[in-house]
């Protein structure tokens, strides 16, 4: 039998307690499994042992990451024989660290949620980016607690939905109203020029605009400063041209690249800059895992590193 498994992570005082106790009196998610709870964290609210009880919950105390374990984790399955697993995870623990062989076999990461405190967000962001960089990014739905009118602004001008395009996002508000966020990633470019010029202030939103509506760029010209890479065993006559991008903070610096062809790909040497003008198709490329920008070179001229090499998403 294949056990789901739910992981809540967030800071302390975040609200994955309460969030967790909602979702245990819903319906709609339970409906009485065996549901083993490993609290990871002794956060400021305790949960209702009462509500535990009646829905057929067991809570295991997991105080270190060290415990964490293959050990611990299969004497639970073979003591309690959960349905279903629910892992209130550690604020300060990271989940790239939970090392593959982990689970037991019949359990399966369904869904990992991040909640976060609106109201501290972004001193915790400021203080602690890429722990929160990281949290942001490997999770399936965020649910910002305490929402208020500030909240969408300071969403956006740290990048959530960039960090995370993937992720469901929730602003819930204390009079128990919630709200889907939704925020336009749109480069907003003159695609009716001949060519198309991509300067480093939009370079950032061009290539995630581009990559997840490629149809929208197919069939038009575009010129940008990059750099050139070509990763072992790609394809000949193909290469990587793109801009170390930061999204928010020193830690997410990330090296953004489209696959480009060129007759003279393999001659071409690593982080060395040129002015790129290509026409984008949307095809199946390998590096991509399906379909994607492949952007055909029309001309490719050496150029200068710029005085700042990094782009910044504004």
């Amino acid at each position: 039998m294949e056990v789901p498994v739910y992981f809540f992570t967030g800071f302390l005082e975040s609200g994955k307690t309460s969030f967790i106790e909602s979702i245990l009196k819903d319906p709609n998610f339970a409906e009485g499994e065996r549901t083993l709870l490993l609290m990871c964290e002794d956060g400021e609210v305790e949960y209702d042992y009462e509500l535990l009880r009646d829905t057929n919950c067991v809570l295991k105390l997991v105080e270190n990451q060290e415990d964490f374990n293959r050990l611990l984790l299969h004497e639970c399955n073979r003591k309690y024989k959960p349905e279903r697993v629910i892992v209130e995870w550690n604020g300060m623990w990271k989940l790239s660290d939970i090392k593959p062989g982990t689970f037991p076999k019949s359990w399966t990461l369904y869904q990992t949620v991040t909640t976060i405190n609106a109201q501290t967000f972004d001193v915790y962001f400021q203080n602690m980016g890429g722990y929160m960089f990281e949290m942001l990014q490997q999770t399936d739905m965020i649910v910002f607690n305490r929402s208020d009118e500030k909240t969408k602004e300071i969403v956006k001008n740290r990048r959530v939905r960039l960090i995370n395009r993937r992720a469901d996002i929730f602003l819930d508000y204390p009079n128990g109203e919630s709200e889907v966020y939704q925020e336009d990633l749109s480069a907003n470019l003159d695609l009716s020029a001949d060519i198309v010029d991509i300067s480093e202030a939009v370079y950032g939103q061009w290539y995630f605009d581009a990559m997840e509506h490629t149809d929208k760029y197919a069939g038009h010209t575009v010129r940008y400063l990059c750099q050139v890479y070509r990763p072992k065993g790609m394809q000949k006559n193909c290469f990587a041209a793109g801009r170390f991008t930061m999204l928010c903070c020193a830690e997410d610096i990330t090296f953004l690249a489209m696959v480009c062809k060129h007759p003279s790909a393999d001659t071409l040497v690593d982080r060395d800059w040129y002015m790129v003008t290509a026409e984008v198709r949307d095809e199946f490329f390998p590096e991509y895992q399906g379909n994607g920008p492949v952007l055909y070179v029309k001309s490719l001229v050496p150029a200068e590193k710029p005085q700042d090499d990094i782009c910044y998403i504004k």
